[in-house]
């Protein structure tokens, strides 16, 4: 019983990873793309970098050794 709602936390976890490095991907290819005489940038704050890391690193790990207890 405990294993399987650690299971659904985790899996939650990994979902909300893979929205926010799409969320984070959308934005700076939108930026990217822009006309040049728009001049906009895509600036990220300190907490929303710590959280593309995480998310990075969650991801990648996820990946590589998959999602069990």
């Amino acid at each position: 019983m405990l294993i399987a709602i650690i299971n659904k936390i985790l899996l939650v976890a990994f979902i909300t990873a893979i929205v926010n490095l799409f969320w984070h991907l959308f934005y700076a290819i939108q930026a990217w793309t822009k006309n040049p005489e728009q001049n906009t940038k895509y600036i990220l704050s300190s907490r929303s970098l710590l959280l593309l890391g995480l998310s990075i690193a969650y991801v990648l790990t996820s990946i590589i050794t998959g999602i069990n207890l």
